[in-house]
C-alpha cells in the first residue's frame, strides 16, 4: 500500500482540483461511480437521445433505421450496452451525454460482411444489408467477436 501512496494522493488531489472537493463529498459511492464511469444501463430516454444525436449518411438511412429499431426492440434491450461497447468503446452511458455524438456511415459489402466500428469517433460503418434480420445477425456476431477479443 505504501508503494502507491504518493500516486494515490496525487490522483486524489487532481480529482479534487478538477471536480471540486466540496462537490465530491456530497456524492454517495454509487453516485460517484456513475459520475466517473457512466450509467450501467441504457434507458429508453437514453436511446432516444442516442438516436436524435446521430448523424446518418443518406446512403445508409435504411440500415440505420433498422439498427435503431433493433435497439428499441424488447429482445435487444439487454444488449444495448454490448452494442454501445462495440460502437463507442464503452458499455456505460455517459451520466451527462450533452457532448455525445454518433455517426452511421456506409462501408463496402453486403449481407456477408460484419459491420465495423471506429470507437475513437463513435462511428458505426454498415454494409448494404438487405434486411433488418441480416443486420441483427451480423451486428450480434460483431459485438460478440469484439467482446471475446477484449477490444477497447
Amino acid at each position: 500500500v505504501e508503494s502507491i501512496e504518493e500516486a494515490a494522493n496525487s490522483f486524489r488531489l487532481g480529482v479534487c482540483e478538477t471536480a471540486g472537493a466540496a462537490y465530491l463529498v456530497l456524492l454517495s459511492a454509487v453516485e460517484l461511480q456513475q459520475e466517473w464511469s457512466g450509467m450501467p444501463e441504457i434507458s429508453d430516454d437514453d436511446l432516444k437521445f442516442w438516436q436524435e444525436r446521430s448523424t446518418i449518411n443518406p446512403a445508409r438511412k435504411q440500415q440505420a433505421s433498422w439498427f435503431f429499431e433493433t435497439l428499441w426492440s424488447a429482445e435487444w434491450r439487454d444488449s444495448r450496452p454490448k452494442v454501445l461497447k462495440f460502437t463507442t468503446g464503452s458499455d456505460r452511458w455517459p451520466r451527462d451525454p450533452k457532448g455525445f455524438t454518433f455517426y452511421v456511415e456506409p462501408m463496402d459489402g453486403g449481407d456477408e460482411v460484419l459491420p465495423r466500428a471506429m470507437t475513437c469517433g463513435n462511428m458505426l460503418q454498415l454494409p448494404s444489408y438487405s434486411s433488418k434480420e441480416q443486420l441483427q445477425l451480423q451486428l450480434l456476431k460483431a459485438c460478440d467477436l469484439g467482446l471475446s477479443m477484449q477490444l477497447v
